[in-house]
């Protein structure tokens, strides 16, 4: 087989698995799996257009003055830490993360990489993101990135998000395709607005785009 057939043949396996696992999250909110952690917790990755992209977006560009240092964040679904980690850098010093996660194997590698990298300010909470898991008015930016339709009650979960954000607290969601839980634009504004926030900005286009929101 020559490499053009090799190259069409693993586009091919690659687009009936992300078809395949779309269909199923459709069924059953299905969380990517922490056997794929690998393709999320490496230097290429983290140092990526599309991740340090992301992370402006969100607030975490020097001189935004959406975050500043001190800050306290909280992302909903970290995984192995692509976001959560270089978010702890950016709030240094004084600044503190927390990443709440379902997966025990996803925490168990965000910690295992954050202790490599001697990151001290991130904290991790085992827990589902529907139910309450930090104080009441307590961070100043909570997060999703290609997370909320991983979880099967999104209102609920983006409910916990106003509960823990204090007054003018931002809310960032981030959706990609060719994500299997992929949410349209209008779905996350519909959805945080029905949470209590009010639309501030979408960055980017419908295929890869970051909706932030403020807590009135």
């Amino acid at each position: 087989m020559n490499t053009l057939g090799i190259v069409i043949g693993a586009l091919v396996m690659v687009g009936a698995f992300t078809l395949g696992w779309r269909w199923a999250s459709r069924r059953w909110s299905l969380p990517c799996p922490s056997l794929l952690a690998w393709t999320l917790d490496n230097s290429l990755v983290e140092q990526s257009p599309l991740t340090l992209k992301t992370l402006d977006r969100i607030g975490f560009r020097p001189g935004d003055k959406v975050l500043e240092t001190g800050d306290k964040v909280l992302e909903i679904g970290p995984g192995p830490g692509r976001l959560l980690i270089p978010a702890a850098r950016r709030v240094m010093p004084g600044g503190e993360v927390v990443g709440i996660d379902i997966q025990p194997k996803m925490i168990e590698r965000l910690e295992a990489r954050a202790k490599a990298a001697e990151i001290t300010n991130l904290t991790t909470i085992l827990g589902d993101a529907t139910q309450p898991h930090v104080p009441e008015a307590s961070f100043d930016l909570a997060f999703l990135c290609t997370t909320l339709g991983e979880i099967p009650d999104r209102s609920a979960a983006l409910a916990q998000c106003y509960r823990a954000l204090k007054p003018a607290g931002r809310l960032s969601i981030t959706e990609l395709i060719p994500d299997p839980h992929y949410q349209s634009r209008s779905t996350v504004r519909r959805l945080a607005e029905g949470a209590g926030f009010r639309f501030l900005s979408i960055q980017g286009g419908w295929s890869f785009y970051t909706a932030n929101f403020v807590k009135p």
